[in-house]
Formats: C-alpha cells, sequence, structure tokens
C-alpha cells in the first residue's frame, strides 16, 4: 500500500512539473515580407504564416497595425500545439510613395514573445508621376510672360488621357504637348504666366485632369512676383 501511494505521488509530481512547464510558443517563418514595387492606390494582399511549436495552445489576442492603411485579421483566434494558422493583412498604397515600411504588432499568450512585430516594405511608385510640383517663376516683368515646364510621365500599367490643364485665373495659361500616353510615356506642359498692371503678387494653380481612376486631378501651384 505504501508503494502505491509513493507511485502515485511520483506520477502526480511528474504530471504537475509537465503542466507548470507546458508552454504556447508563437514561430513565424517568415516575419518580413518584401512586396518590391507597386503603383500608388494598390491594395497588397499578404499572408503570414504562424505555427504554435509549443506544447500548449497559443491564443491570439490582438493584431494591431502601425496605421488606418493596414488591415489585419487572424484566421483563428487559438493554435493547437503543433498547428498552423495566418495572419492575413492588406495594404492601401493609396496615400504613400517612395521607400514605405508597415508594422503589424502580434499580441499572443507565448510567455517568452508576448508580442511579435510582423512588417511589410518595398517600393510605392506614382501612376503619374508630375516634375516639379510646383512652380515658380521668379520677377516677371509686367506687360512681358515668363514660362515654364512640367514634365508627367505615365508610370501605370494602362494608357493615359490628359483630358485638360487649366489655371483658375486668366494671367496664367497651359499647353499640353500630347495628351494620350502610353505606359513609360511622358507629356510637357508649358505655363505661361503674364501679369496685369494692377497684380501685386501673381499666385494660382494649375488643375490637370486626367482619365486615371486613382488619380482623376492634380493640382500644381503656380507663383511669380511682377515687377514694373
Amino acid at each position: 500500500m505504501k508503494k502505491r501511494s509513493s507511485l502515485l505521488a511520483v506520477v502526480f509530481a511528474l504530471s504537475t512539473i509537465t503542466a507548470a512547464h507546458a508552454a504556447s510558443q508563437v514561430t513565424v517563418p517568415e516575419g518580413n515580407f518584401n512586396f518590391g514595387t507597386i503603383v500608388q492606390g494598390e491594395k497588397l494582399h499578404h499572408t503570414f504564416s504562424i505555427k504554435n511549436t509549443g506544447d500548449s495552445p497559443l491564443s491570439i489576442l490582438r493584431v494591431v497595425p502601425s496605421c488606418g492603411c493596414t488591415a489585419a485579421n487572424a484566421s483563428s483566434p487559438v493554435i493547437q500545439p503543433g498547428r498552423s494558422g495566418e495572419i492575413k493583412i492588406v495594404f492601401d498604397s493609396t496615400n504613400f510613395s517612395g521607400k514605405v515600411t508597415k508594422s503589424i504588432a502580434l499580441e499572443t499568450n507565448d510567455p517568452k514573445t508576448p508580442s511579435y512585430t510582423l512588417t511589410l516594405n518595398g517600393n510605392i511608385i506614382e501612376e503619374i508621376q508630375i516634375t516639379p510640383r510646383q512652380v515658380s517663376l521668379g520677377q516677371i516683368k509686367v506687360g512681358s510672360s515668363a514660362r515654364s515646364m512640367v514634365t508627367l510621365i505615365n508610370r501605370g500599367n494602362r494608357p493615359l488621357s490628359i483630358l485638360s490643364a487649366k489655371a483658375q485665373i486668366p494671367q496664367i495659361t497651359a499647353e499640353v504637348s500630347k495628351k494620350q500616353l502610353r505606359t513609360g510615356e511622358a507629356a510637357t506642359i508649358e505655363i505661361t504666366a503674364t501679369p496685369r498692371a494692377t497684380d501685386r503678387i501673381l499666385s494660382g494653380y494649375l488643375t490637370i485632369t486626367t482619365d486615371s481612376p486613382r488619380k482623376s486631378e492634380i493640382i500644381i501651384p503656380v507663383y511669380g512676383s511682377p515687377i514694373r
């Protein structure tokens, strides 16, 4: 009887130790995803794989993107030991250009790594590239005109039509060299400013309209200083 009691005590102690050491463990095979180059306005979809390499269920407590431009959802709130799950990401690139890095905080019940950071990075090019983004004409003598050039390049993956290029004041006019642009093609817009005798300053903006569903209107500030 004593031997049986001792054996039960040992078994209970071992099971207690095992339970005490049981824990979940989050493992991410690839926590950083480089999406390369995309056109501004595209929505990027990516799925991160995560695995529970521990011996206790892994709870996904929260998935927190760094900004509102990124949505993130877990495929399941709990991942059993040895099983895998997914974190699905949707990134809206509408308001970004150039090199971009976005992060998503993954919060779990893993005692060693309660928070794990997933990252997205890459380059975003504008569908319509404008150079320069504003035009300074400097000093303009009243009775004469000043001219400047703006270059527009179609960086998108479809043909682009320039529908119009107009200023909101009559002292500024614009002439477009080419209105139909294939991918990679450029057009120049010649801006002419002719101040009136009554103008103390010359300030306005040029509005370029296109058939792009993502960027149908582009506004370019134009300014100068009339002198007599």
